[in-house]
């Protein structure tokens, strides 16, 4: 806004000179000092921000709460059809049973880390893509598909139709993740707040 004023009333100066003066010795300069933002102010700048950043947190739990709750479908479905019965006479161990259905598992979950990784790259949300916190999201993610897709094998022993237990574990892990979320922002409110 400042600097649309000065230009203008540069323009009106030199359009009111008189003809034997030259207009680009003329001009008006103008400063800006703008005042600080009060504590009210900037209290409510920083819970707007914290705000927005809570909900692309929220988002991001969306994301990822329905891509582990997946990978128990295809656990149950051979159990209640009885191909991981056949996989075992036909000589498969457990151990490389579970070892295979992780690692495919884990591989797949990297792919979705990727695409939320490029996502925060594309839309460059600063808070989490600047050269200090990028890795550390990256290794969140990680931790997160390490820790989590193990919790959801044992999960598949309870249910007998897919569907129903998608539901049910992306409900929970749902649950298990806006609370934490809205627990840690609404702690960090009252942190701020003393």
């Amino acid at each position: 806004m400042v600097i649309f004023i000065n230009v203008a009333n540069n323009a009106i100066l030199r359009a009111n000179l008189e003809e034997d003066k030259d207009p680009e010795e003329y001009g008006i300069t103008a400063v800006n000092h703008p005042l600080n933002l009060t504590k009210d102010q900037l209290s409510e700048v920083t819970v707007l921000t914290t705000s927005v950043d809570v909900v692309v947190a929220i988002c991001v739990i969306f994301a990822m709460s329905f891509i582990p709750a997946s990978f128990v479908l295809y656990l149950i479905q051979e159990r209640v059809s009885n191909a991981k019965h056949l996989q075992f006479v036909s000589g498969v161990t457990p151990a490389v049973y579970w070892f295979t259905n992780f690692a495919w598992d884990i591989a797949n979950y990297a792919i979705s880390v990727a695409m939320v990784v490029v996502i925060f790259i594309a839309f460059e949300k600063k808070a989490y893509t600047s050269s200090t916190n990028l890795p550390a999201l990256i290794a969140l993610l990680f931790f997160y598909g390490w820790a989590v897709i193990p919790m959801m094998y044992p999960a598949s022993y309870f249910f007998n139709v897919p569907s129903t237990a998608y539901v049910a574990l992306s409900c929970m892990n749902l649950f298990i993740g806006i609370n934490s979320s809205a627990i840690t922002f609404i702690l960090d409110l009252f942190e701020n707040n003393r």
